[in-house]
């Protein structure tokens, strides 16, 4: 561990371009609260940065973009981290958790086009033309809808694709392309904002699902840091973790994950605003839960929607305060039931109870009920389209699946001889069998 004035905190980041954004806006809301805070940047590269040449889908691994950062964080290197929710996965290593999700973003798809189509929609372009992407939620949501076009993988950060996009032409190396000509891009709408190309982009799939936890930023921090939770807190915008809450339960119900075409859509009524620090106020009164699961083509797809109140008091307090009469956000949404379950009860009694990674202190016994009322929802729908037909797409995608083995070597802030067995919630050397959690440096 490198030494370091107590007073600075240190913040974890990957090093690209819109990461480093991301978190120097994380780090502007907490100035914002905590003028007297001083922060330090640490960048640190990530498997998923490293590898380029293979798609996500590929490789085989859930902690791409996240490993590495959660190594520093456990030896003490950096005291939080800065992560694109949808990159965590939905169980995070025993010893951590999510302090906060910041108000979220859009968290929509774009389409950029290349400059010979500059102003057209996907329904526009002529057939066979080339769309690049990197998500399998993506292609299979669009080949449904758009069955004329060609979709292919694209990596690299975002002015890489974007340079992809608007090169002249292809590369032909032994009869193969290697540099295909793209005529559109789809890419996240909170990325392209936040590295301002808002002029770039052609259309707003707004009618689509989207990724789990698509357009919120989530700081992971070492569970029981009494400096760094408090802190944190202070930008935790409720309505954004309660919809990120309820679409994580319902991946992780499912063990989806960057293999798995799964797609969501959550609306809050009345849902909570950006305050003026960007900081989450108002609390909703529904959530619903819009959600399918895809075969990789897209032929296949069982969707369904399920909503739910949100309790403003804890069981105890029910005869204190009459129900409101909430109506649901889709009409004929079927809904849960609105009694309290013991779990739920259970989880708002316990001040250390962990919601899909997610973990706010201080927070009240109702905030807590609240998020363990987004995971029943997130689970129950989850449950629903199982027993739907999703079973059957999953078993077949889970069939097809040929991860790519790597062999990666990492120095500095970034040795990580270890790998993050889902199973325990822990980390494990790559040579060893046991699961023993690394504990942070003292």
């Amino acid at each position: 561990m490198s030494l370091h004035h107590p007073s600075v905190i240190r913040v974890g980041s990957r090093k690209s371009q819109l990461a480093l954004l991301q978190t120097n806006f994380v780090i502007n809301l907490l100035q914002l609260c905590h003028p007297q805070c001083k922060f330090e940047i640490v960048k640190i590269s990530t498997t998923g940065d490293k590898v380029l040449d293979k798609e996500l889908s590929k490789i085989g691994d859930k902690n791409l973009f996240t490993k590495e950062l959660e190594f520093a964080l456990l030896n003490g290197t950096v005291d939080f981290v800065v992560h694109s929710l949808k990159d965590v996965p939905t169980t995070v290593p025993e010893g951590l958790v999510l302090g906060c999700i910041c108000s979220r973003a859009p968290p929509f798809d774009v389409v950029l086009m290349s400059p010979s189509n500059r102003g057209r929609k996907l329904s526009e372009l002529p057939p066979n033309s080339v769309v690049g992407t990197s998500a399998l939620r993506r292609i299979a949501v669009l080949k449904r809808r758009f069955p004329h076009l060609n979709f292919l993988s694209v990596r690299g950060n975002l002015s890489t694709r974007l340079q992809k996009l608007d090169a002249p032409g292809s590369e032909e190396v032994c009869g193969s392309i290697t540099n295909p000509k793209y005529d559109a891009l789809i890419l996240a709408e909170a990325g392209v904002l936040r590295v301002g190309w808002k002029s770039r982009i052609d259309e707003r799939l707004n009618w689509e699902r989207y990724a789990v936890g698509q357009g919120a930023l989530a700081c992971e921090c070492r569970l029981g840091d009494s400096r760094i939770q408090p802190l944190l807190s202070s930008i935790h915008c409720e309505s954004a973790a309660l919809a990120c809450i309820a679409e994580r339960a319902f991946m992780n119900r499912l063990e989806g994950g960057c293999t798995t075409p799964i797609a969501v859509r959550t609306e809050l009524s009345p849902g909570g605003v950006a305050g003026v620090k960007g900081v989450g106020i108002g609390r909703a009164r529904f959530l619903c839960l819009d959600a399918a699961v895809l075969s990789l083509d897209g032929t296949k797809c069982v969707e369904g929607k399920l909503a739910t109140s949100l309790p403003f008091s804890m069981p105890s307090d029910c005869a204190k305060s009459r129900k409101v009469d909430v109506r649901p956000l889709v009409d004929s949404c079927p809904t849960l039931d609105d009694d309290v379950s013991e779990m739920e009860e259970f989880c708002a009694e316990d001040e250390d109870a962990v919601f899909l990674g997610v973990q706010v202190s201080p927070i009240c016994p109702t905030g807590r009920l609240r998020m363990a009322r987004a995971r029943r929802l997130g689970e129950s729908l989850a449950e629903r389209l199982y027993a739907s037909g999703a079973a059957e797409i999953l078993a077949e995608i889970r069939a097809s699946a040929t991860p790519v083995q790597l062999n990666l070597k990492f120095g500095g802030t970034n040795v990580c001889p270890f790998q993050f067995d889902h199973r325990h919630h822990s980390w494990k050397d790559e040579g060893d069998n046991t699961t023993d959690c690394l504990a942070p440096s003292s």
